[in-house]
């Protein structure tokens, strides 16, 4: 008799036990899943930067080029007594082969009054090439660059957002002088659009979320 009792007992407890904690035992794992898997900040900038570097890897092996940046414009500060927000560019992503110099502290919160025939271009038409830097002629604006950091041959593409604005510029630079062919135009086109695309959805989900 006193068994059954303790065994009613305790079947009661275990059922109270259930009952109460068992869904709050299944809410608190349900919601630490969530957690986890729920993107933050952090993770978003790190898997986007990951993706637009595998690209820039890619390029870099395809053209055999010695230094491939990325530029994204940004606000910097207003001027006064307006408050208009003065427009600032700074690069991102660069990679570069052993012997050329990083160019991507140097040109960080750059306002665009500093470059403006070379941006204007790129604004305007989508892209600029210097052929060789030391030769004569136009070289919009980048002469005492291409000296500074080594670079003879430059190609900037600009990176257009989903809705077609210029969020950025894609730049390819060669120690000595190269000669775009069609199909490297080609390909260095394409690549743009995909990362350009890949920026444009990472700006845009990132500022739905705020």
């Amino acid at each position: 008799m006193m068994s059954t009792t303790a065994t009613l007992i305790a079947s009661i407890i275990v059922a109270l036990i259930t009952a109460v904690f068992g869904p709050i035992i299944v809410n608190w794992v349900k919601l630490k899943m969530e957690n986890n898997e729920k993107n933050t900040p952090m993770k978003d900038a790190l898997e986007i930067s990951t993706l637009i570097d595998h690209q820039l890897e890619q390029m870099m092996e395809e053209l055999e080029c010695d230094r491939i940046f990325i530029t994204q414009f940004h606000n910097g500060g207003h001027f006064y007594p307006t408050g208009k927000s003065i427009q600032k560019f700074s690069i991102f992503y660069e990679l570069n082969s052993p012997d050329i110099p990083s160019i991507q502290t140097t040109f960080q919160n750059i306002p665009v009054s500093l470059f403006p025939k070379a941006l204007s271009k790129v604004y305007r038409d989508g892209e600029l090439s210097i052929f060789d830097a030391t030769l004569p002629g136009d070289g919009y604006g980048l002469e005492n660059l291409t000296t500074q950091f080594n670079t003879k041959s430059l190609c900037l593409i600009s990176l257009r957002s989903l809705d077609d604005h210029v969020i950025g510029i894609l730049g390819i630079s060669f120690k000595d002088a190269h000669h775009f062919e069609r199909d490297e135009w080609i390909y260095t086109r394409q690549k743009a659009g995909v990362i350009g695309t890949l920026l444009s959805e990472y700006l845009y989900t990132t500022n739905k979320k705020k």
